[in-house]
């Protein structure tokens, strides 16, 4: 059971709260869409952990991400114009260069040069990958980006988006990593599905085994089915926020789905999917859908006031749900609860062993942390991610070993 203090330490991420500075200090996180900073455009708002921050493209490509206030008067520079490498306040011509420099003062009539020198600007270093603006925000001398098999993929083999939640970041991190939830929340879409992601309606009670690792841990949601076999899907929780979710269908070659829940503030987050290939194009429907239109384009289809959207009439004639899209019901399921969930107040059962896992690691984290210590998951030089993947599959029977299967 999480205690009132506990669910505070565990949600609380902005301002001096001790979660929101381990994960800026020992965590890069995806930040901003690629497509939406562009060379010429203006500069791009972004907000994380109760922070304005703004992303903009320069004339050589790279990206720069700093602090939206103007240094000198507070204006937001995501009003200013970006030249060459910098970008321009438009309230006194400040301009600040993409790694955080002051390079002019045009209002300053005392040897600008020199003072532009001693002006501190928050630059933030940042790195592309699978489409996204990655950030770290901590201090002194960042820690190696985070090496995930779809961080290097081609275009045609990755495709990313994100949709704004009213939800604590850890709200979006155990709906990812809930297993027990696809054969009830989804029933309609493994009804229709023959794959062994259908298959976990064949017993809607989930056993879990785990495998620690040093990143986090594996969780495999293991289901007896009726004629003897176990169908096991198996998640990778990679800390503090990852969810790398087993593919729909099995066998070689199977689209991937790795999910990220980062905080905007103590009451917001942004879920991010990564949907890649390592072997060949991702599907191009699950492109085009998520490009046109929805769900991440659009948000939620309504509010508390209408539940959200969810449509009766469909739920009488067979829709369990009464929404029109999976993810669709992992996100309201999710804003439902209020913008930060009362965790002392749930009764859990064994299906939530991977959510009480996640929330110990994280405690333990965070308490270490607190106490001048790294965090054990921090990223480091020795913390590769490489080869970690989610797999799924079906196996002879309950007593055979998960560990087998291949990914």
């Amino acid at each position: 059971m999480v205690t009132k203090a506990e669910n505070e330490l565990l949600s609380r991420v902005t301002g001096d709260a001790p979660m929101g500075k381990m994960l800026r200090q020992h965590y890069w996180l995806p930040a901003v869409l690629s497509v939406r900073v562009k060379y010429g455009q203006a500069p791009t708002k972004v907000r994380l952990f109760g922070e304005n921050f703004i992303a903009f493209r320069g004339e050589d490509g790279k990206v720069g991400f700093m602090e939206e206030a103007c240094p000198h008067r507070g204006a937001s520079l995501a009003l200013g114009r970006v030249e060459g490498c910098a970008v321009q306040c438009l309230f006194h011509g400040w301009k600040i260069s993409s790694d955080g420099h002051v390079v002019d003062v045009p209002n300053e009539p005392n040897r600008p040069a020199e003072f532009a020198k001693t002006v501190k600007v928050r630059a933030y270093p940042s790195r592309e990958g699978a489409g996204i603006i990655w950030v770290w925000l901590g201090e002194g001398e960042a820690p190696p980006c985070p090496d995930f098999e779809w961080m290097d993929l081609p275009p045609e083999q990755v495709y990313s988006a994100g949709i704004e939640l009213n939800a604590n970041w850890l709200q979006g991190v155990e709906a990812t990593i809930d297993s027990s939830h696809v054969a009830l929340l989804h029933t309609s879409w493994t009804t229709t599905s023959a794959t062994d992601f259908g298959a976990t309606r064949e017993n809607t009670a989930v056993n879990y085994e785990f495998e620690k690792k040093p990143y986090g841990f594996r969780a495999a949601a293991l289901r007896a089915a009726p004629d003897g076999s176990c169908v096991a899907r198996v998640t990778e929780f990679v800390m503090p926020y990852y969810g790398l979710i087993p593919p729909i269908f099995t066998g070689p070659k199977q689209d991937r789905i790795a999910i990220i829940a980062v905080p905007i503030d103590d009451e917001n987050l942004i879920q991010w999917y990564i949907y890649y290939n390592p072997e060949k194009p991702v599907d191009s429907m699950k492109r085009t859908q998520r490009a046109n239109q929805w769900p991440m384009a659009g948000g939620l289809p309504g509010d508390r006031s209408n539940n959200w959207g969810q449509n009766r009439d469909v739920m009488g004639a067979g829709n369990n749900s009464g929404f029109f899209e999976i993810v669709i019901e992992d996100f309201v399921v999710m804003v439902s609860m209020g913008p930060i969930v009362d965790r002392s107040k749930e009764y859990l059962c064994s299906s939530d062993q991977a959510i009480i896992r996640v929330r110990r690691m994280l405690l333990e984290e965070v308490k270490a942390f607190m106490a001048g210590k790294a965090p054990k998951s921090a990223q480091t030089p020795a913390m590769s991610y490489q080869g970690v993947r989610a797999v799924g599959g079906r196996l002879p029977s309950t007593s055979d070993d998960w560990r087998q299967i291949a990914a």
